[in-house]
């Protein structure tokens, strides 16, 4: 025989056991949808392909920027121009540098798939150091100097990497931000 249960513990069981179904009804919504978390609208399932020989060059000195994070005419202008890339001779064997230069412009921000950080960097000629862009500045203007330059865990905002941990896939966003010796940046 069984015991009847409190009318008020039946009631908070149904209602937990409800509650419990519409959050996972929601969640299994919002991953059909590409609206959660894990896509959030950003297209990681059409990702930018990633190229061996541009990672290992580039990627030997700072992160090998996500090719969409700039416009052809950039990536041409950099690439062109190895022997002096931002104070340092970068110098590739020529062939190499073309394959690099044609991974670039062809994944590059106008050429469609572009990321949404991107649309602030077409704007105007500016420089082609992506942490000059006014878009780059605007976001981590708040970030104190000791937890990047004087970080030698970080080293300098070109290490993208160091603390955002999806950078490679082109994900920026607060939400993956992970501060080496201080920890989740929360602004």
């Amino acid at each position: 025989m069984t015991k009847q249960a409190h009318p008020i513990s039946w009631f908070l069981g149904s209602s937990l056991t409800a509650a419990a179904l519409a959050i996972g009804v929601i969640g299994i919504c919002l991953t059909l949808t590409g609206t959660g978390y894990a896509d959030d609208g950003r297209g990681l399932s059409r990702a930018i392909p990633q190229n061996a020989e541009y990672t290992a060059e580039c990627g030997s000195c700072h992160m090998a920027y996500p090719a969409n994070l700039l416009p052809a005419d950039k990536w041409r202008a950099i690439t062109t121009n190895l022997e002096n890339h931002f104070g340092d001779n970068a110098s590739l064997d020529p062939q190499v540098t073309a394959r690099i230069e044609e991974y670039l412009v062809q994944h590059a921000a106008q050429n469609g798939k572009v990321m949404k950080n991107s649309t602030p960097l077409l704007a105007g000629a500016g420089p082609q150091k992506i942490t000059e862009q006014a878009f780059f500045i605007r976001k981590h203007d708040e970030i104190p100097r000791r937890m990047v330059q004087d970080n030698p865990k970080v080293g300098s905002f070109s290490q993208c990497s160091n603390c955002h941990n999806l950078a490679e896939k082109g994900i920026f966003d607060e939400d993956t931000v992970n501060i080496p010796g201080f920890g989740r940046w929360d602004d």
